[in-house]
């Protein structure tokens, strides 16, 4: 039996660093389709389209996987500029990170194809230093075969 005076370990986490990054995709996602209208003037309707998957992402040293999700986003017609291909976040209070991707409507229908067809499993991207709490997406790709 452990006494009231012996103390708890804390778990620590490795500190997410920057690099080359491999992930793999656990499961079905949710696909999301929508509109929010926007206060004006003028009032404009604007569109949203986004898949959210559950994932392991390994970083490459010290090696380690953390359980986390991906989500997958199309611009709306307001956002102009991307400086990133994305971002990573980690989650506050949990052992686990949040990758966010952005693409183009074209590129979202082509993986929506292939994830139906559970095609799509392996993935890779490669994080920069942290900036504003959370880590920018230089680049990033998936592959799959064809029958």
């Amino acid at each position: 039996m452990l006494s009231s005076r012996t103390k708890k370990e804390k778990l620590v986490f490795p500190e997410i660093k920057p690099g080359h990054w491999q992930g793999e995709i656990l499961g079905s996602c949710t696909v999301n389709f929508g509109q929010e209208v926007q206060p004006g003037p003028p009032r404009q309707s604007v569109e949203f389209t986004y898949m959210i998957m559950p994932a392991l992402l390994t970083m490459p040293e010290p090696r380690f996987t953390w359980p986390g999700l991906i989500m997958i986003m199309t611009p709306t017609p307001m956002k102009t500029e991307f400086p990133d291909a994305g971002s990573l976040f980690s989650v506050d209070h949990s052992p686990s990170l949040s990758l966010s991707l952005e693409v183009t409507r074209s590129q979202f229908s082509d993986m929506l194809r292939m994830l139906e067809a559970k095609r799509l499993k392996d993935f890779h991207f490669t994080i920069e230093e942290a900036r504003d709490g959370s880590w920018p997406i230089r680049s990033w790709g998936m592959s799959t075969t064809l029958a």
